[in-house]
């Protein structure tokens, strides 16, 4: 009996030693200093060229080098203190890939957000209420701002995300080498174009323009994020930046992609004149761009699907979307306004929610057949929402991208889907007062015998300024007089759907907020999702996860394929067995 058992723990040894070693990453990854996350930051300097660029002043270059070696710094220290807790989750890998961005969806965003689920829903007093992704088992913090600002646009937040190198404000899929008069320097490629090296499927889905910045950062490739329209294009870049509406659907990746949901009609020279407007809803977000050279690219983007004999469908109606057979069309274009979809308290007659195209998009993307998929979901609304100090419009948009997302966990497989969760940057918004257990979150913070009463949820600037300052705006003695008594506002007023919350520095749109947004990560790789890192990183974790792109030859993970759940779970037994053999192999 001993002798037997001495063979076969020699037999487990060997096999767990071979098995081991195999786990261990290549030498020039460990002898990395595990503390080393990244170089020194040193801020770009320089002055501005003719042409845009920056001139280099002798400290280091901020481009996609110096970011990608940060990125690769981080993957590793993540990986190395996973190690050291004996940890490997960071080992599964994942098919599919959902990154959801919640624009402008800060901290107090989703706090307010949280409450008004449960307050809409009548689920009691609504702090307890959950969002979808509260129950993702990792989370992270990633640092928003740009290169050139401290406090961050979506144009370089996208980059970031999804090109994996931080990026000058404004700039679409381009590093700190952009230029105006020179198309191909900085160019960047993005998670897209490494999925589709894979022979992955890919879409987008969003409830803006589908070349606005956060989408168009998938596909594009352009000096700044304005340049939807080749009218937009400026005269000393025509002829050398193609439009962002042409990239997508005459250039790789955006012309291969199996998915394409949101509005944006306009930009792709196929304004719809019917187009009906019952809710007046104000700012710079509600103008859109249109086409001076007589494209229609939703033509253009199915002639190209007869000549390649593809199965396209282009829709623009949420009843047109339901007619279609998501499991037989190999491309689909969605589009559902000349401009942005409707704020979702307002949605006009047509118009699909984001859940709905969100399960349109997963269905045309998953087959068997494929490689997998990878897929962006934007809740775009939020942030123009708040850039109006629309608090009401702002958290219903949280809560249809919250739907959205537990549509997208229903599904798909977790065992083989990662799904992040996040948002591009914050805004200038407060969750403030000393509101009672239960108060309307859209309500007052303090008591009603107060002198000034004022509003829980508060803007540091945008244009509700103007809405509450009182007519005589003398300060005299008595600041109070500054604004208008609430008593002046009536209840049907603040019921509007474009009624402001209250904001204390007038600008026409409020601004964004530069603080670090949380990252909630489920499936395989999301363990790769902790703690404080640059936003930059996630490009790398989807990259690292999904076995392409940058990362792919980070290791070796990817080259010996994603290890089963099953043998991550056994694990555990069999460092017991283990053990157990080396005090029955040395008795």
């Amino acid at each position: 009996m001993w002798r037997t058992s001495k063979i076969f723990c020699f037999c487990f040894l060997m096999v767990h030693c071979v098995w081991g070693a195999t786990l261990e990453p290549p030498t020039i990854i460990r002898t990395l200093n595990s503390t080393d996350v990244g170089p020194e930051f040193v801020a770009f300097g320089g002055s501005s060229t003719s042409n845009g660029n920056e001139m280099n002043s002798g400290k280091p270059v901020e481009d996609a080098k110096y970011w990608y070696n940060m990125a690769q710094k981080q993957l590793d220290k993540t990986i190395k203190n996973a190690k050291k807790n004996h940890e490997d989750g960071y080992r599964r890998k994942a098919r599919n890939i959902i990154i959801f961005v919640g624009d402008g969806m800060g901290l107090t965003t989703i706090t307010a957000g949280r409450i008004y689920k449960g307050q809409y829903l009548k689920h009691g007093f609504g702090e307890e209420e959950k969002l979808t992704f509260d129950e993702f088992p990792y989370t992270g913090l990633a640092k928003t701002y740009n290169v050139d600002k401290q406090v961050p646009d979506s144009a370089g937040t996208a980059t970031a995300m999804f090109c994996g190198t931080k990026a000058d404000y404004g700039a679409i899929g381009m590093d700190v080498h952009r230029s105006k008069t020179d198309a191909n320097q900085g160019r960047l490629t993005s998670i897209m174009d490494w999925a589709q090296a894979e022979g992955k499927r890919t879409g987008i889905v969003t409830t803006t323009r589908i070349t606005h910045a956060t989408p168009a950062a998938t596909y594009a490739r352009v000096y700044h994020r304005d340049w939807e329209c080749d009218s937009e294009v400026p005269p000393e870049a025509k002829g050398i930046h193609t439009d962002i509406a042409r990239q997508l659907i005459e250039n790789s990746p955006g012309n291969k992609f199996n998915v394409i949901l949101g509005g944006g009609l306009s930009p792709l020279g196929a304004p719809n004149t019917n187009e009906k407007k019952t809710q007046p809803w104000e700012g710079g977000t509600e103008k859109v761009c249109s086409r001076t050279d007589d494209l229609n690219l939703t033509q253009k983007w199915l002639e190209n699907g007869r000549i390649r004999n593809e199965n396209r469908v282009f829709v623009q109606n949420a009843e047109e979307l339901e007619e279609v057979n998501f499991k037989k069309v190999n491309r689909l274009l969605g589009l559902f306004r000349n401009n942005h979809i409707t704020y979702a308290i307002g949605k006009e007659k047509g118009e699909p929610s984001l859940k709905e195209m969100t399960e349109a998009a997963i269905e045309v993307l998953e087959r068997e057949d494929s490689n997998g998929y990878v897929l962006m979901v934007e809740g775009g609304r939020i942030d123009q929402a708040h850039h109006q100090n629309y608090a009401h419009a702002a958290l219903h948009e949280v809560y249809e991208f919250d739907r959205a997302i537990e549509a997208a966990l229903e599904n798909t497989n977790a065992e083989e889907t990662l799904i992040l969760v996040t948002a591009d940057h914050s805004h200038a918004v407060t969750l403030n007062g000393y509101p009672k257990r239960g108060s309307d979150i859209l309500g007052f913070a303090n008591k009603a015998s107060d002198p000034m009463p004022y509003e829980t949820i508060m803007y540091a600037n945008g244009p509700g300024f103007y809405d509450h300052l009182a007519n005589d705006t003398s300060l005299g003695n008595n600041p109070i007089n500054f604004w208008k008594n609430f008593s002046t506002i009536s209840q049907e007023q603040r019921n509007s759907l474009t009624y402001r919350h209250m904001s204390t520095v007038p600008l026409k749109d409020e601004t964004h907020g530069g603080e670090d947004v949380i990252v909630f990560a489920n499936g395989p790789g999301s363990s790769l999702v902790r703690g404080v890192f640059e936003q930059h990183y996630l490009a790398w974790v989807m990259s690292y996860a999904g076995c392409m792109g940058p990362a792919k030859d980070f290791d070796e993970t990817c080259r010996k394929g994603a290890q089963s759940s099953a043998m991550l779970a056994a694990m555990p037994l069999m460092t017991l067995i283990l053990a157990v053999c080396l005090v029955q192999f040395f008795k």
